[in-house]
């Protein structure tokens, strides 16, 4: 069933086209946090019948966010899709072969909303593995997220690894400027980002079924907001088994310093993330999913294919 996950990650071309092998990524050439060789576990079979049908999960999500302390209407699309990674650089490469391949599940999680006359445009993605090469599945390999607004526009990039992670700030604030250092983060840290994809346990429990305590690095958004630096903070999360909308769903509840958010998942079929909370006043709710394959629905009359994941109408 290994075998069979890389052949569709490499038909599962996305938004990208077969070029030239990618030169060193990340902060610096040779910048890169070590990441094991081989993976503890291979990823499950039910796992990978699942995702290997060259279609990627758009769910489409009304929110209510926080920005400039006020309350924002917005508009919010998770995208979880299957592809290859080259190891060394971890870039995207359908044309990677082993030992250098990794195939990873992605998450580009789109956030827009307005704020008076402007408007902003977010996007978070995160690379998990599909194996396990950590002790908790999906432990991501990179997350980076991009801010658009008619102030400028930042990058922020951070590559996990043992001990530290890379980083890399690319900002029109003069605060910020353009930086690379390492952030230290002990072992077993997990990213607040990364919790979208695990906290759903499509290749097993999280946490081993229990509940968790550790480090954890904050969303790259809420780091953004604050306008603070990166670094893991002592992080508890706690499982409960609730009702949502007469739906059975796992509920998480992760608290960091004063900051709480509570997340529900379906107990059962896809496991999606159908909401959550947080004690910023922001509130999520799941309108509508459906598989695609996106990147081929980019033509003039497409536009009503949005209303399969909940955009476009009313739900």
């Amino acid at each position: 069933m290994r075998v069979v996950l890389g052949v569709v990650l490499g038909l599962l071309g996305g938004c990208s086209r077969p070029g030239p092998s990618p030169v060193a990524a990340g902060p610096s050439a040779g910048g890169l946090p070590a990441w094991p060789e081989r993976p503890r576990v291979s990823a499950g079979e039910a796992f990978t019948r699942a995702w290997s049908d060259g279609r990627a999960e758009l769910s489409g999500y009304r929110a209510r966010v926080n920005r400039y302390g006020e309350m924002r209407e917005a508009e919010l699309v998770l995208i979880y899709v299957t592809e290859p990674m080259d190891r060394r650089t971890w870039v995207k490469d359908d044309a990677v072969d082993a030992p250098h391949r990794v195939g990873v599940l992605k998450l580009n999680a789109s956030l827009r909303f307005q704020t008076g006359v402007y408007p902003y445009s977010v996007l978070t993605s995160v690379f998990a593995p599909v194996d396990r090469y950590r002790d908790e599945a999906f432990a991501p390999v990179k997350i980076t997220l991009s801010a658009q607004e008619w102030c400028g526009h930042v990058f922020h990039g951070v590559w996990p690894g043992d001990g530290r992670a890379a980083e890399q700030v690319m900002s029109y604030f003069a605060q910020e400027g353009e930086r690379r250092r390492d952030v230290a983060t002990p072992a077993g840290t997990l990213y607040e980002d990364a919790l979208l994809i695990q906290l759903r346990e499509l290749d097993g429990p999280f946490a081993g079924g229990g509940d968790w305590r550790g480090a954890l690095v904050p969303s790259l958004w809420s780091i953004r907001r604050a306008h603070r630096p990166t670094a893991a903070v002592e992080a508890t999360i706690t499982r409960s088994r609730a009702q949502r909308d007469g739906a059975a769903v796992h509920r998480f509840v992760l608290r960091y310093g004063e900051f709480t958010r509570t997340v529900d998942v379906e107990a059962e079929g896809a496991h999606r993330v159908l909401g959550w909370q947080s004690s910023d006043g922001e509130d999520v709710r799941l309108v509508r999913t459906a598989r695609l394959p996106y990147w081929q629905l980019n033509h003039n009359g497409d536009e009503g294919q949005r209303a399969l994941f909940g955009l476009g109408d009313e739900g």
